[in-house]
C-alpha cells in the first residue's frame, strides 16, 4: 500500500472519522495539549491503529505545522467523472464546483472547506496546471477533504459539456458578469472557478451559460479565487434554501 503523510490535528481527526483511508500509524507528540488529541487516540485505538508518542522535534522532520499529529494513511482517491454523473444526474439542485488551473494547495484546501461547509455535492479539477491532493492541501481544508469528492478531469471543457447534457447550468465567475446575489439560482448548478491570476479561460468562459460577480469595494482589483468560491457557495445556499 502507498502511504501519504497528513498531519495536523484537524485533518488527522476528519480522516479518522470519515473513515475511508488506511492508517498505517500515527504519531503523537509527548508533550501535546487538547481534547482534539485525546479524541484521536481514543479513535485510533479502537480502530486498532498503532499510535506511537514521539518528541515534538521528530515530528518536525515530517511538517513544522504538525500541532502535535502526523498520521501514516492510504492516499485519498480522486473520483473518476463518471461516478460523479451518477451521484449527480438523479439529484434535484446538485451543485458541483468547477476550478479552472487553480494551483495553489492552499486555495484548493480552502475551497474544499467552504463547499464542504455550503452543500457542495462535488469539487472537479483539471489534471494539468491545476493544485491536487497534497499534505498542504489536506491542512489548508482542515479535513474538509475527507469529506467530498475531488473529480479529475483531462479536459474542462468537454466535462463542462457533458453536465449540461444531464441538465446543469454552468455559472461562471467573472467579473463583467451580473451581481450573483440579483441572479434567479435554480435547478442543477455548476460553479466555475477560474485561476489565481488570470481568471477564467477564454473557451472556458464561453461555455458558461451565465456569468456572475461578487461586487466589491474598486480600491480592489478582485478577492481571491478562495474567498470568491465562498462567498458564491453562500449564495447559491442561501437561495437554495430560502
Amino acid at each position: 500500500m502507498s502511504t501519504e503523510i497528513i498531519y495536523g490535528r484537524h485533518p488527522v481527526f476528519e480522516a479518522l472519522s470519515a473513515g475511508q483511508r488506511s492508517f498505517k500509524k500515527i504519531l503523537i507528540a509527548r508533550k501535546y495539549e487538547g481534547d482534539i488529541v485525546d479524541k484521536i487516540i481514543d479513535l485510533a485505538r479502537k480502530k486498532n491503529i498503532p499510535v506511537q508518542f514521539e518528541d515534538s522535534k521528530k515530528l518536525v522532520g515530517y511538517s513544522s505545522n504538525h500541532q502535535g499529529v502526523v498520521a501514516f494513511v492510504s492516499p485519498k482517491e480522486y473520483w473518476q467523472f463518471d461516478r460523479l454523473v451518477k451521484l449527480v444526474e438523479k439529484k434535484e439542485n446538485s451543485v458541483v464546483c468547477i476550478l479552472d488551473e487553480i494551483e495553489d494547495p492552499q486555495n484548493l484546501g480552502s475551497i474544499l472547506r467552504s463547499a464542504v461547509c455550503f452543500s457542495v455535492d462535488a469539487v472537479l479539477i483539471q489534471s494539468r496546471m491545476s493544485a491536487g491532493i497534497s499534505t498542504g492541501t489536506a491542512k489548508a481544508s482542515a479535513g474538509a477533504i475527507e469529506h467530498i469528492p475531488l473529480v479529475k478531469v483531462v479536459n474542462i471543457v468537454q466535462a463542462i459539456e457533458s453536465l449540461k447534457k444531464i441538465g446543469f447550468w454552468i455559472y461562471g465567475a467573472d467579473m463583467q458578469g451580473e451581481v450573483i446575489s440579483q441572479k434567479e439560482i435554480k435547478g442543477k448548478i455548476a460553479v466555475v472557478i477560474g485561476s489565481e491570476g488570470t481568471g477564467l479561460r477564454h473557451l472556458t468562459k464561453e461555455k458558461c451559460d451565465f456569468l456572475v460577480k461578487i461586487p466589491i469595494d474598486k480600491k480592489i482589483s478582485s478577492l481571491n479565487a478562495a474567498m470568491s468560491a465562498s462567498i458564491i457557495f453562500y449564495e447559491i445556499n442561501r437561495q437554495k434554501n430560502a
